[in-house]
């Protein structure tokens, strides 16, 4: 049985009980290394979750296609993680041999993938569990079949793509396709856990506090979804615990092997307030009691605090209005890919204090325990469905629009508990002219947000451009938010020394767009200059090019009356695609050098500008 992120039909993995290796031409193992199963042990990294959780950590075992051999490794885990030459896409296959804790009579075993890139199947004992299609959202399934002590977890995953994918449609040298704005990462790239579990299981609970005015008591919606793993129909009763006081809802009837989503509520007539730099938190305690059966049990930690964007695109956080600067951000390592690991979240988290920035962003949800570090620092993030960049011939298709929306859903229900959230974002850079599909997508995918999380801005991401007449489409109504990724006097627009980086054309730009969609909160979400050279301050690609680039788009958005923040584009350098030149005369494919930060680790000359405007002021 496969537990996925359901939603209103929405099923992100597929059942294929009956499948065989057979079936899904698995190419069975010449030779296989020896058995060794040991016990999961430790908790994940994530501190959200069902008690009983452990991580499958260990030793697992590495097999490249069209490879014989089987190597030790470790996850997460990417295998061309520190390959900058092909970005070929490939499929691997992983395998662990596992024992389980002795639990009693009638446990239940869960296994839980925080991510792997990009289509996923999973088997036990050489049967199906669960096939899984997206590289950076979570799926769980039911370990069934398990046998005796020892058993075998395989797992092959394949980050081939096609024209109908979602971030990396683009053509590529190999497998027809695979390009995108980040580099194509193969494996088991976050972490994999395993639960015990009764007749119920709490999937998730997450709380989303509101409030009526920033100094208003606070009322708490809680989401329980309850899965009722049995063959039986069973009554749960879901009990909630915050500091001490417990809330217990009425029974509710689940039928066999269903799900149900039961809400409930409580207040905080006094609540500590979550805000940018106090990441205040609170801790709740979720239980779905059976009679004469042990409860399921989930833990979750949430924030208070009040958001609210006026008609004229004004945004406020707690009755203060909102000036944001921030960085977008790549999870790709030198070393590890995207498969980070403690001390990579840890590195980011240390530039992003010392930057002084309150703002990050990404193309893609970021992995769950940097989310949760996020949260306690009091650091908002606009999170991103991965659709990127979608074709329009793409998008005209049902079946492409249904993906996109599955992805869609799946972001916010991932991360809609997080207080750190501050925007979803739809999608980044859908193409000109706006077709009908387009259309059909942004609305769909901004009412599924709201109906999903009421709390947070809807937002879209598009390319600035001067003069472009689809900014002033009604379609847009539908958000509240519009980010502009802007490079004027970069790839497009006046360049220095006069006038400086463009900023005539960006102050013009930001008046047009705010004229055309007055309703909308608007924010910088991208801006940028590749920068790996030192060379004159006219010169693209040096560093004194980049440092006056950043640092006249930085003043021309916290002077504008009608943005709301900006995002500097990129913390780091990282990977593309093969041949990437990002506009700079002396590239250094694959890699975009646009981040403040090389792959060194150095810092370049516009990270201390930066810093000093983050700190100090424009």
């Amino acid at each position: 049985m496969i537990i996925g992120a359901v939603q209103r039909g929405v099923l992100l993995t597929t059942v294929l009980a009956a499948a065989t290796l057979g079936a899904l031409g698995w190419a069975g193992p010449a030779t296989a290394p020896a058995s060794d199963a040991t016990p999961p042990h430790g908790r994940p990294p994530v501190g959200e979750g069902q008690p009983g959780r452990l991580t499958l950590g260990g030793t697992w075992h590495f097999r490249a296609g069209g490879s014989d051999s089987w190597r030790s490794v470790s996850l997460p885990h990417d295998w061309n993680a520190r390959e900058t030459r092909t970005n070929r896409s490939g499929v691997g296959w992983y395998r662990r041999d596992f024992t389980l804790p002795r639990k009693a009579a009638g446990t239940r075993w869960i296994v839980r993938f925080e991510g792997a890139g990009h289509r996923t199947t999973v088997m036990l004992n050489g049967r199906v569990i669960a096939r899984h299609t997206g590289s950076y959202l979570p799926f769980e399934a039911e370990l069934t079949g398990l046998q005796g002590r020892a058993n075998r977890l395989e797992v092959r995953v394949s980050s081939i793509r096609g024209r109908s994918d979602l971030t990396h449609w683009r053509p590529a040298r190999f497998n027809g396709h695979g390009n995108g704005m980040w580099w194509n990462f193969g494996g088991i790239h976050r972490e994999v856990s395993v639960r015990p579990v009764g007749n119920l299981d709490i999937v998730r609970a997450q709380a989303l506090p509101r409030q009526d005015c920033a100094g208003c008591p606070a009322q708490v919606e809680v989401r329980t979804l309850v899965h009722n793993l049995s063959g039986q129909v069973r009554r749960a009763r879901v009990g909630m615990t915050v500091e001490g006081r417990r809330v217990v809802l009425p029974t509710r009837a689940i039928a066999p092997g269903a799900r149900q989503e039961i809400v409930g509520h409580f207040p905080i007539a006094r609540p500590r307030r979550w805000g940018i730099g106090r990441g205040e938190m609170y801790r709740l305690d979720v239980d779905a009691d059976e009679e004469r059966f042990a409860p399921a049990r989930f833990r979750t930690y949430f924030g208070v605090r009040h958001l609210r964007k006026t008609p004229g695109g004004r945004v406020f956080l707690n009755g203060r209005p909102l000036k944001l600067r921030g960085v977008s951000l790549h999870e790709d390592s030198p070393v590890v890919g995207s498969a980070w690991r403690a001390p990579q979240r840890a590195a980011l988290l240390r530039w992003i204090d010392d930057l002084g920035a309150n703002v990050v962003r990404a193309h893609y949800p970021l992995h769950p325990a940097l989310m949760e570090a996020l949260d306690r620092r009091g650091i908002l993030v606009w999170v991103q469905a991965p659709v990127n960049q979608v074709q329009n011939d793409q998008m005209a298709r049902a079946s492409v629009r249904r993906a996109a929306l599955a992805a869609n859903a799946a972001t916010v229900l991932r991360d809609r508990g997080h207080p750190s959230v501050l925007a979803f974002s739809i999608a980044n850079e859908l193409p000109v002219p706006i077709s009908r599909a387009q259309i059909d997508y942004t609305r769909a995918a901004a009412a599924q947000v709201r109906r999903l999380d009421p709390t947070r801005l809807v937002a879209i991401d598009r390319v600035a451009r001067n003069h472009a007449p689809d900014d002033g489409h009604p379609v847009f109504r539908a958000v509240d938010a519009i980010g502009a990724n802007e490079y004027f006097g970069w790839y497009r627009g006046a360049f220095p020394p006069h006038p400086p980086a463009g900023t005539d054309d960006l102050a013009g730009y930001l008046d047009t767009l705010h004229r055309k969609q007055p309703h909308a909160a608007l924010f910088l979400t991208e801006f940028g200059a590749e920068a790996n050279r030192r060379g004159p301050i006219a010169r693209k690609g040096t560093y004194a090019f980049q440092s006056r680039f950043l640092t006249d788009h930085v003043r021309i958005a916290a002077r504008h009356p009608d943005v709301t923040g900006s995002m500097v584009w990129n913390l780091r350098d990282f990977r593309v695609y093969p041949g990437w030149n990002g506009g700079n005369p002396k590239p250094d494919p694959p890699y975009n050098t646009k981040g403040l930060i090389g792959t060194d680790g150095r810092k370049k000359p516009a990270y201390r500008a930066i810093r000093r405007l983050f700190r100090d002021g424009p």
